[in-house]
């Protein structure tokens, strides 16, 4: 038998690793909240950051189809006004050519004025001649043969003039046909103008709408900027909370190990109780089987096991 005192050692021993593996157990719990509440925030902040980076992803596919939609109007415009370009440039030509045609117009107006200024009119010209003419014709020849020659210089004189009107008349039909000339071109140059006005007017709706795109553009481009921010920010918190992870979670593995030893150790003494215990218990159910007493159940089934 043990002394009272070896008895009392052994008391005081267990029950100094009893509390030593209270304070692990309790230090180990403290840990694992601690180690839970992190895992739960990490999950949380990078929940969070996906959410956020999802938004972004979203805006930035808007953000990307807006200018492809801002490029399509922009060169839509950018074509139109290449039309209004082109259409300057005919218009140009046609000012060239109206200058042009003005210029013989007034040469010929010029030209048909100073040649009328000294001519009388056509039709007293023709007067005259006719006058001279019947005059030639109805004066019998004794009376005339003074001043035929007179007449005859008279006549051709009058007829010189009246060809002159008639080059002033061929003259006046080149000129109508050059202000004709002239106002055609000048329909045209209107022609030509109100084609770029139209031009313009939608070339402007391009425009508008581009300018409009545009601001959206800088619009959700702020938002995704500002969700991409947010993400950033999630993505920094949770590698802090990944670093206070890095800490906590050796030291838990550490006592989780350290435990699991004194665990295995407490039942592999539990276990070797157990096999002494059962021992102690066989050798009295067949000490009292060999005596004859009366078996329990539980004596039968450690004598001839559980079937």
């Amino acid at each position: 038998m043990k002394s009272p005192i070896c008895m009392r050692r052994e008391e005081g021993s267990s029950t100094g690793r009893k509390t030593s593996m209270s304070a692990d157990d309790e230090r180990l719990a403290e840990l694992e909240r601690t180690l839970d509440g992190l895992f739960r925030k990490r999950d949380s902040l990078r929940e969070q950051a996906d959410k956020f980076k999802g938004q972004r992803d979203v805006l930035n596919e808007e953000v990307r189809s807006l200018r492809e939609q801002a490029t399509s109007e922009r060169g839509l415009r950018d074509e139109l006004n290449q039309k209004v370009a082109e259409i300057k440039a005919r218009i140009d030509g046609l000012r060239e050519k109206l200058d042009d045609k003005r210029g013989e117009l007034n040469q010929l107006d010029g030209r048909r004025e100073e040649r009328r200024s000294g001519l009388p009119p056509r039709w007293r010209v023709e007067q005259d001649l006719q006058q001279v003419e019947w005059e030639m014709a109805t004066t019998p020849t004794m009376e005339i043969r003074d001043k035929e020659e007179e007449l005859m210089e008279r006549a051709s004189s009058l007829r010189t003039l009246l060809e002159e009107h008639k080059r002033l008349e061929a003259q006046e039909d080149v000129r109508l046909d050059s202000l004709a000339g002239s106002r055609a071109i000048g329909l045209g140059i209107r022609k030509e103008r109100d084609e770029i006005q139209a031009i313009r007017d939608v070339s402007q709706g391009h425009h508008e709408r581009m300018l409009a795109l545009y601001r959206k553009v800088d619009e959700e481009g702020g938002r995704a900027d500002e969700f991409h921010a947010r993400f950033v920010e999630r993505l920094e918190e949770s590698r802090k909370v990944n670093a206070e992870i890095d800490v906590v979670l050796p030291e838990v593995r550490k006592l989780r190990k350290k435990l699991q030893v004194v665990g295995q150790r407490l039942s592999a003494r539990r276990d070797q109780g157990l096999r002494a215990m059962r021992e102690e218990l066989l050798a009295e159910a067949k000490r009292k089987l060999e005596a004859g007493e009366k078996l329990s159940l539980d004596e039968m089934k450690l004598i001839y096991g559980e079937d």
